[in-house]
């Protein structure tokens, strides 16, 4: 996958692509079917240093006669993804692109004369990428989520996830008829960062902002490259999820508000914003705190958020009932004091990031439609039924509705969830152990008195009243931390949300990658690669830097699962989960025990897979996707 900019194709396969290029369109307008037939033309061709990308296939808009169609060009190990721009006659310039790198006439069968001008076409090659996009063929632009499902597919690498993800979502269309597509996601301001940021990044510390070594600029035009590649013009949600709002003063956390409004400016271009802003919770008002504050205690908190003219709004607007489907729902007053205090500060903060966003986007000048999604599920208490309605129905009441809420549904990050009371060693870790040390009181109670002690069971009724209060505001349940979950969770999941859910994945896509890797020959450079990963990530441990953590590492190597990531299948419970959890936050940094000196960092490496482990970690990418959807249609 290494891309070089010298390669060129051979010039009679160019000729060849030339002749059957026209001959598809000169029959007619360009369709998907059209498309098709050309995909399985040139299959035939079986060109050695030409790959080219049927689906993208256009005509100029503005230009009869003149095609564009995406390429790479190979030559060895190195690949140069192209544009390729078709004349009938002379090359004419577009005006839309600058700087090919080619520019020729072709010479046909029969004498014709094509104009053959070739643009550099990479995912960095962000200019080319968005004009193609807006001004050529406007149907590759994402578009918002609303009420369609969704598997929100976290890109940590894009060049290699995002193929696969258009692949599979072009399987589960046929398949099922229906768009899950939501293509390009990965939290604005952990995973991600600014250009800038990226560019001071030393990689000396594992946790800090930016891991992945993608940008939100770059993850955008990444997602636009890759879906003109795939052809894919059924629409797709493309996702800045989890814009965190951090600090422990006033201070800090208005630092921390501007830079993640300099993040949603740079994030503009996306269709779909989840906003963190679970810093501002004040716990101690539930009465599951340990420490929950007396009910005069929260009442005074209360006057000291809230101006009299906003708490006589609070208190008027949640004393109405709220009947949904068959459940009636009523706030005594110290419910709607406790909620407000909890949430208040939270809610108004993320009205204020709306209004940011709606300004991003009208600065763009691409529109101002958008999902917004205010997440609920960082809060370290189970989200209740009237948390979600209390949270949901203050921002439609004030303009600035909510398509998606995530609650907390008491998941966590590339794990499986308990359906076992007791920890075992087919089953993992039980719900006693799971919750342990969890604010979740009312947890375990609930389910041994009223579900059996099914923790399945008990999952089940409570998206299902979850969901249904999401659906009454017109939105729709997301579900964060998806990544490693079983098969019969999802179902449970698919059953209770009617099949309207959107489904956060992203760390499975990246140890699938990893999987790969661990399974090439002992003492082969990509094994090896994986190796000296795994051990940066333990020299990172021995320092701290995953906090508590950080004392995992060992542990599983005393095990004896130092370097195995575990049962994919069955939610990798057997696996090193210290390293499930924390090996993908190693990308980001440099190869410094690498034996010919290459001390770059691990994410370049990973970006030059060749061709027959690309397609493996793509083919296992696809696959687990399409299983995601056929578990959670519901």
């Amino acid at each position: 996958m290494a891309h070089g900019k010298s390669v060129q194709p051979k010039q009679d396969e160019v000729v060849g692509l030339a002749e059957q290029v026209l001959l598809t369109a000169g029959r007619g307008k360009l369709t998907d079917a059209s498309r098709a037939r050309l995909q399985a033309e040139l299959a035939k061709c079986n060109f050695a240093s030409l790959r080219a990308y049927p689906g993208s296939l256009v005509e100029d808009p503005a230009q009869a006669g003149t095609y564009y169609l995406a390429a790479d060009a190979k030559g060895g190990s190195s690949v140069q993804p192209m544009l390729l721009q078709l004349s009938q006659g002379p090359a004419a310039a577009s005006g839309r692109f600058a700087n090919p790198v080619v520019d020729e006439v072709l010479h046909l069968s029969g004498g014709r004369e094509v104009g053959l001008k070739a643009y550099s076409f990479s995912s960095y090659d962000r200019e080319a990428v968005a004009t193609f996009a807006r001004d050529v063929e406007p149907a590759f632009l994402p578009r918002p989520q609303r009420a369609l499902p969704a598997i929100a597919t976290g890109n940590r690498h894009p060049e290699i996830s995002l193929p696969a993800a258009f692949t599979a979502f072009g399987m589960v269309l046929e398949k099922f008829g229906a768009n899950w597509a939501s293509t390009v996601q990965l939290s604005a301001t952990r995973e991600m960062t600014t250009d800038d940021a990226i560019a001071a990044r030393s990689g000396d510390d594992p946790v800090a902002t930016g891991h992945t070594r993608v940008s939100i600029r770059h993850l955008y035009h990444a997602g636009l490259w890759a879906a003109i590649r795939a052809g894919w013009r059924a629409g797709y949600t493309a996702e800045a999820d989890h814009f965190i709002v951090s600090g422990s003063t006033d201070a800090e956390i208005a630092r921390s508000v501007e830079m993640v409004k300099e993040a949603i400016r740079h994030a503009a271009g996306y269709t779909k914003f989840t906003t963190d802003t679970s810093r501002l919770f004040e716990l101690e008002s539930d009465l599951r705190h340990p420490q929950a504050w007396s009910a005069s205690a929260v009442e005074e908190r209360f006057h000291q958020i809230f101006s009299a003219e906003e708490a006589r709004w609070v208190m008027a607007e949640f004393s109405q009932q709220f009947h949904i489907d068959s459940t009636t729902y009523d706030f005594s007053q110290e419910e709607i004091l406790r909620l407000a205090v909890k949430f208040g500060r939270s809610i108004k903060l993320n009205e204020e990031l709306f209004d940011s966003i709606r300004a991003a986007k009208a600065a763009l000048g691409t529109g101002t439609d958008f999902d917004f999604e205010p997440s609920l599920d960082e809060a370290e208490t189970l989200t209740t039924t009237k948390e979600l309605l209390f949270y949901m129905h203050w921002l439609k009441a004030h303009g600035r509705p909510a398509q998606l809420v995530p609650p907390n549904l008491g998941f966590k990050k590339r794990q499986a969830y308990p359906v076992k009371m007791e920890t075992t060693v087919e089953h993992g870790k039980g719900l006693e152990e799971y919750s342990h040390h969890k604010m979740w009181p009312e947890l375990v109670p609930n389910v041994v008195k009223n579900f059996a002690s099914q923790p399945l069971a008990e999952l089940a009724s409570r998206v299902a009243a979850l969901a249904a209060v999401a659906r009454y505001f017109d939105g729709t349940l997301s579900i964060h931390s998806g990544s490693g979950k079983q098969a019969e969770v999802l179902e449970a999941i698919g059953r209770s949300t009617r099949g309207r859910v959107n489904y956060k994945i992203s760390g499975e896509l990246q140890l699938q990658l990893f999987d790969v890797l661990s399974e090439q020959p002992a003492g082969s450079p990509w094994r090896l690669l994986f190796e000296r990963m795994v051990n940066r990530a333990r020299h990172f441990a021995e320092k701290g830097a995953f906090g508590v953590e950080s004392e995992l590492a060992d542990y599983y190597v005393k095990m004896g699962r130092e370097f195995y990531l575990g049962n994919a299948a069955r939610g990798r419970v057997d696996g090193n989960l210290f390293q499930v959890f924390w090996l993908g936050n190693v990308v980001g940094s440099r190869d410094t025990q690498a034996p010919d000196g290459d001390h770059r960092f691990f994410k370049e490496k990973l970006d030059e897979l060749p061709d027959d482990l690309l397609a493996e970690v793509r083919r296992r990418n696809s696959a687990y996707i399409v299983w995601l959807v056929e578990h959670l249609r519901g």
